[in-house]
């Protein structure tokens, strides 16, 4: 009886594979075969975990024993997120999945059901790979994402520090901050004083903020690294973020559409309140009566920014939030908060450096007035775009 080609061809691939097949089925029969590594990525509490541990993680050891062995990454934690991500861009993934598996760094399983149909078939595979590797005496690891990792990570602070410096330039235009530094001028035009002392006295000034807002910067830093320590008061600090920015987008927009129609600074919502902005009138006032400007100015910079941190807060912590997501060292959080005051204060030197060149105070006042509805707007999307940021890491 003579055979086809194609029967031909079928028998030779059998009789090539039947060793490592054979080898498969009693791995007992290597004693120095080492375990198959699956690296099991998942989120705390997602449905689709859930159905891994009850009915893939059981059913893989009964199957393959001593001879799979799988870790476990939470990618709640920085590194293990950055080896998610590193994973995806070599394997060209593009959709974020819940959950993930890759087997001996080799291939990846995107998603319950890529998991449920591929992972025993992936590890078989993987066996027969690593019995071939041990009959040819190699023993040397599968590829690592090493390199895909550091790329990755240099990405990541690329992103975050692009993050930071837009958070910062959109509380530089806060309305908060304006409004203040153009009180605090027109009080220094109408104490008549010449262009050099008022160059001091404001420059003491904006340099109390940029030190105040830095060291709160570094204490909520400092707070925020210790609750995001702990997973559960991690998820807490998440939850309440979204919770909180999800209600300021919507008074941003609506601040915005009724500033808009009306002009009058009662129909916005997101301000300093009425008695907080009284208490910053007085403390000007009294810090202009000492006779250092200097020194007054710096002690109205400090507790002015104190005080108006009730407003600004509301960039300043999602930014905070955003460095610590993204599993910044302290070093560098503390280089992206010392850029992010500079960025802060810039508006301020600028209009002071105007004041002085000669600009009235009523030209500043009609400028923050047609700033409202664009920092407004401008400040809906941030907390969209924090929300976003904030769900697409967790």
């Amino acid at each position: 009886m003579s055979l086809s080609r194609p029967a031909i061809a079928f028998l030779a691939w059998v009789a090539m594979l039947a060793p490592c097949w054979a080898q498969t089925n009693s791995v007992a029969a290597s004693a120095t075969l080492p375990p198959v590594t699956v690296e099991y990525f998942f989120e705390v509490g997602c449905p689709e975990c859930e159905r891994i541990q009850r009915e893939i993680l059981p059913e893989l050891d009964r199957r393959y024993s001593t001879y799979c062995a799988v870790n476990t990454l939470d990618v709640s934690s920085e590194t293990n997120y950055l080896k998610l991500v590193a994973y995806q861009n070599r394997f060209g993934i593009t959709k974020n999945e819940p959950v993930s598996m890759v087997v001996r760094g080799s291939e990846m399983l995107n998603g319950f059901d890529a998991i449920r149909n591929g992972l025993f078939p992936a590890v078989d595979r993987a066996l027969v790979a690593a019995l071939a590797a041990e009959q040819a005496g190699s023993d040397a690891p599968p590829a690592t994402a090493a390199a895909d990792r550091g790329a990755v990570s240099r990405r990541v602070r690329e992103f975050t520090l692009a993050g930071v410096m837009a958070a910062a330039v959109v509380d530089s235009i806060n309305p908060c901050a304006i409004a203040t530094l153009v009180f605090f001028i027109s009080l220094l035009s109408a104490a008549r004083i010449g262009a050099k002392r008022m160059l001091l006295a404001g420059g003491a000034f904006v340099a109390a903020c940029f030190v105040t807002y830095l060291a709160i910067g570094v204490g909520l830093l400092h707070v925020l690294y210790r609750l995001t320590g702990v997973r559960a008061l991690r998820l807490t600090v998440d939850a309440v973020m979204i919770a909180a920015m999800t209600v300021f987008a919507a008074l941003s927009f609506r601040d915005a559409w009724r500033y808009r129609r009306t002009g009058k600074s009662a129909d916005v919502s997101l301000k300093l309140p009425e008695g907080i902005q009284r208490r910053i009138h007085e403390i000007m006032r009294r810090g202009l009566r000492k006779r250092s400007l200097i020194l007054g100015g710096l002690g109205i910079g400090a507790a002015v920014t104190a005080l108006e941190s009730v407003c600004t807060g509301q960039v300043y912590v999602p930014a905070l939030v955003l460095m610590i997501k993204s599993g910044e060292s302290v070093g560098r959080s503390a280089a992206y908060l010392v850029a992010y005051n500079v960025v802060f204060v810039l508006p301020l030197g600028i209009l002071l450096a105007l004041t002085c060149l000669g600009t009235s105070t009523p030209v500043l006042v009609d400028w923050s007035r047609r700033n409202v509805v664009f920092s407004k707007v401008l400040l809906g999307l941030f907390f969209v775009g924090m929300i976003a940021i904030i769900v697409g890491v967790r």
